[in-house]
């Protein structure tokens, strides 16, 4: 193979040499065991493996001798001009190994005192969400909400919103395990928005919101019912003023609801139906529900059922007077009187309407009489009385019969023909001339109408002179009158626009008979009794 020269050992020396020592001259050495071998083994080949076996471990020229290390000069000896060592690999990758764990630790470190922190605070104070807010019912005053439980929750606080309003508290739970909410006051057909947040020692939670709610119409009332024509059924229910329309749904008996057998009015102020073209004989059921319009129809539950046997023959209807509600708006510690107009609605003239002008204008309520022979030629002047809250009143069909002359027929007949211009039944009934009968009174009762007479007579119909009616009333009124006039004359309506505003000016409330003596009475008029003023009652 050859000898190794000195340049040799020079560069493995500096490539692979240790650098924590530094070693003396080579001249300084001591003789290695290499040096023992002749040059010939070298030479020959005869050392070769032992030379190869020796530098693994060290190598080393072999003119050196490997120095002790005691006699080796000290690294850090200024005398012995030694440069500070560098340190090792091994120790270098020691160094990096330890750095880095170190690193990781802290990390480690930050992270778990975050992780700590946050459950401190959310052990402290803090609460989950309740999940899965959902609505369970909806009705048309109240909407029932359900959720999950909430992590360290102790209660719930739920909130409600009508439209773009502010949220308002409604109810607090303090029971955890309690996870459901009625919401009731609301309003019917109205969009509400509801929130409900978790509480954990009265301290509130982040809320979790369910909007565009919207309540359900009201469901309607029937309040009248009957077969008088043959082949149909009439149905008439309460006016819903938020609704759309109504759907009369109605079956046979022993049949199920079906689409074909439903009747859809989008008249709200219809609240009536005739269903015909059925089996004579046979027994029918139907039902009402009330419904809004908007991306989809929203539709109330449906009333209570009515059942009716249809008739064969067409026979009399008896009408039926809806029940009246006092006006909320009255003071019954102030005075009050009762205007009433018989003899209406006017036909082919304007008085009727001047006196409606007057009153609209004042806001005040008044008590028409009307003939049902009149009804069907001043149909708008009707549904105007209906529309000003007025009462309907019943003065017979036509007026040609007096006291023990009226029948129960001329008293229907005349509530029929006002019903069937304005949808409404009279509520209230004055005999022609003042004339009452027993069969009078009777009749009244059957159709839910109380009587009424009068306590100052204006004689319109006998002066047709305004000034005249106007001091009538203006100098003899007092507290719980019902006063006379008649709604066909001109001069009545000049004088009506003369002593409203100053009635008022004086401090009384215009009202209906009905409010007058539920107001003044403390009780409502009963149907079949007949009242002179707000304090007394007809005696015979």
């Amino acid at each position: 193979m050859g000898s190794y020269s000195d340049e040799f050992f020079k560069e493995y020396e500096a490539k692979f040499g240790d650098s924590d020592r530094d070693d003396p001259p080579l001249e300084q050495r001591p003789v290695s065991r290499i040096d023992r071998f002749p040059d010939s083994a070298y030479e020959s080949g005869a050392g070769e493996r032992r030379v190869h076996r020796d530098v693994n471990r060290r190598p080393t020229r072999p003119d050196r001798a490997v120095s002790h290390p005691s006699n080796r000069p000290r690294p850090n000896d200024p005398q012995n001009g030694a440069r500070r060592p560098r340190p090792s690999r091994r120790k270098k990758r020691k160094s990096r190994l330890f750095r880095r764990t170190m690193i990781v630790l802290s990390f480690a470190g930050i992270l778990l005192l975050l992780i700590g922190i946050i459950a401190i605070a959310v052990s402290a104070s803090g609460v989950g969400e309740p999940k899965e807010l959902a609505v369970s019912s909806v009705a048309a005053d109240q909407v029932v909400l359900s959720w999950e439980k909430a992590n360290h929750a102790t209660g719930y606080r739920i909130f409600a919103a009508k439209g773009s309003d502010s949220m308002t508290p409604m109810q607090t739970i303090d029971n955890p395990e309690t996870l459901t909410a009625t919401i009731s006051g609301l309003d019917q057909a109205t969009a509400y928005s509801f929130s409900v947040v978790a509480l954990r020692d009265q301290k509130e939670g982040k809320p979790v919101l369910l909007s565009s709610i919207t309540t359900l119409p009201q469901t309607p009332e029937i309040t009248n019912s009957y077969s008088a024509k043959k082949g149909s059924i009439h149905l008439e229910w309460a006016q819903n003023d938020k609704a759309n329309g109504y759907l009369v749904e109605y079956k046979k008996d022993g049949a199920d609801y079906s689409a074909d057998m439903t009747v859809t009015i989008s008249d709200p102020a219809e609240c009536r139906a005739d269903i015909t073209g059925l089996e004579e004989n046979a027994t029918y059921t139907a039902r009402v529900s009330s419904f809004v319009s908007g991306d989809s129809q929203l539709k109330s539950a449906p009333s209570a059922e009515v059942s009716l046997k249809v008739a064969a023959e067409d026979t009399e209807v008896v009408p039926k007077a809806k029940e009246l509600k006092v006006d909320g708006s009255i003071d019954p510690n102030k005075p009050m009187i009762a205007l009433t107009f018989d003899d209406g609605p006017a036909v082919d003239r304007d008085c009727g309407d001047r006196i409606l002008d007057t009153l609209e204008q004042y806001n005040a309520k008044a008590t028409f009489f009307m003939l049902g022979c009149n009804a069907g030629e001043a149909t708008e002047n009707l549904k105007r009385k209906v529309r000003l809250g007025m009462e309907i009143g019943n003065h017979t069909w036509n007026h040609k019969h007096y006291g023990g002359e009226v029948t129960p027929e001329d008293i229907r007949k005349g509530s029929n023909g006002i019903y069937e211009v304005c949808g409404e039944y009279p509520t209230a009934f004055r005999s022609p001339g003042g004339m009452t009968t027993d069969t009078i009174l009777n009749e009244c009762a059957t159709e839910g109408m109380s009587a009424y007479y009068w306590s100052i007579d204006t004689q319109d119909w006998s002066s047709r002179d305004a000034e005249a009616v106007y001091h009538a009333v203006i100098d003899n009124v007092k507290d719980g009158d019902i006063v006379l006039m008649h709604e066909i004359y001109d001069s009545t309506a000049d004088a009506v626009a003369k002593m409203v505003p100053e009635l008022i000016d004086k401090g009384f409330q215009l009202v209906t008979c009905h409010d007058l003596i539920a107001a003044k009475g403390g009780a409502a008029p009963v149907p079949g009794k007949e009242y002179v003023d707000a304090f007394r009652e007809m005696t015979r």
